[in-house]
């Protein structure tokens, strides 16, 4: 049978115990994170890529295939204006009752304008419905880059148990890539590889295997 001494012990004991458990959950319940201090989820910071159009119409006399003065200056604004580019899509319409002949010289008076931004630069036929015997339509497409805006500052600055990715984490990176980007179309496809020769490829490695390194060329300082 336990002496009243010892149940008394038994009882300061288990108080004791439960107090310090208390404290303890007390004390992680402060230290952990809640749903109102942090956003579920971090900011992307993904770039988006877009397909945009401009369009410029050309005025034509009735079936002429040269640009008259007013035509070709408009025709420069509008190229200035949207800052051509050597990654551009050029499209014309010419309408569906232009006529190859007509359609073709008319292609070939903007092409040569055209050159004059872009050296090479040739325009694709297309026969939508906006061209007409007098006005044909020059489209330009373009792929464009939207980078995210930084800083990304949308997570607390406050200490973090939970070691959550902070919401700014990569944001300058992407944002710089963005804006180096010449053609933002990259992203989305990779340009097709141009031809090579082969032979003179592994060449190089033959000379590696035999010990026959061609030495760097050592620059001349002047």
């Amino acid at each position: 049978m336990k002496s009243r001494h010892n149940r008394r012990m038994f009882r300061r004991t288990s108080r004791r115990r439960t107090m310090l458990m208390a404290a303890g959950a007390v004390i992680v319940a402060g230290c952990a994170q809640t749903v109102a201090d942090w956003t579920p989820a971090a900011t992307p910071h993904d770039l988006q890529v877009k397909w945009v159009t401009h369009e410029h119409s050309i005025n034509f006399n009735s079936r002429a295939n040269l640009l008259t003065n007013q035509a070709s200056r408009s025709l420069d604004r509008f190229l200035n204006e949207i800052d051509l580019r050597p990654s551009d899509r050029l499209f014309v319409d010419v309408g569906p009752k232009s006529g190859e002949l007509v359609a073709d010289g008319r292609i070939g008076a903007i092409n040569n304008q055209l050159r004059h931004y872009i050296p090479g630069a040739k325009a694709q036929l297309i026969t939508g419905e906006k061209g007409t015997d007098r006005q044909i339509s020059l489209i330009v497409g373009r792929y464009v880059v939207l980078p995210p805006n930084c800083p990304d500052l949308s997570s607390p600055s406050t200490t973090n148990p939970g070691n959550n990715p902070d919401s700014n984490l990569g944001c300058t990176t992407q944002r710089n890539l963005g804006l180096m980007l010449a053609n933002p179309g990259d992203l989305l496809r990779g340009r097709t590889l141009g031809p090579a020769d082969g032979q003179a490829l592994s060449g190089s490695i033959r000379r590696y295997r035999a010990g026959e390194i061609i030495p760097p060329v050592a620059p001349v300082i002047k």
